[in-house]
């Protein structure tokens, strides 16, 4: 046991006469091990490894080639909480004007795990593209990220 008792973080601290045992330096050993175990282990001050995950790979840049069916799935790498499509090389939004009326073809859709813009499906790690069959009478919106052969973006957000 050391004469001057213990240092701020609890450890032994001898003086030169002091004898030291060994069940000092096992009880140094054990608080020392408390206190780093409970400092790294604390995410308010270190980064979980799903932390760091978000901060180096937070998102994922991808395409597909449309196929003209009334949907497509894209299968992700991972769950995203949201995700952002367009249509390569056009407007987000394009009012066609059809006789007195006209419709508005949607080539711009942003989703999440519970919802969001037209056009677009997330679940679990599966993104689908949904395309219009016709063309909207009296107004409306068609839906455009599966048309034949077109190109689409999407970024994936985890």
């Amino acid at each position: 046991m050391p004469t001057n008792n213990k240092t701020s973080l609890g450890l032994n601290s001898w003086i030169g006469t002091d004898k030291p045992k060994r069940s000092d330096f096992v009880e140094d050993n054990a608080t020392l091990d408390t206190l780093l175990t409970t400092h790294f282990n604390d995410t308010s001050k270190h980064l979980s490894a799903a932390d760091r995950t978000l901060l180096t790979d937070s998102f994922i840049l991808g395409n597909y080639t449309g196929n003209g069916a009334v949907s497509q799935i894209i299968t992700l790498p991972f769950e995203p909480r949201m995700v952002i499509a367009f249509m390569d090389q056009a407007v987000m939004d394009d009012y066609v004007p059809v006789g007195a009326s006209g419709y508005n073809e949607n080539n711009f859709a942003i989703v999440t795990q519970k919802g969001g813009s037209m056009g677009l499906i997330l679940s679990e790690n599966k993104l689908t593209a949904c395309q219009s069959r016709s063309v909207p009478t009296g107004g409306g919106i068609f839906t455009n990220f599966n048309s034949d052969s077109d190109n689409y973006v999407y970024i994936a957000f985890r």
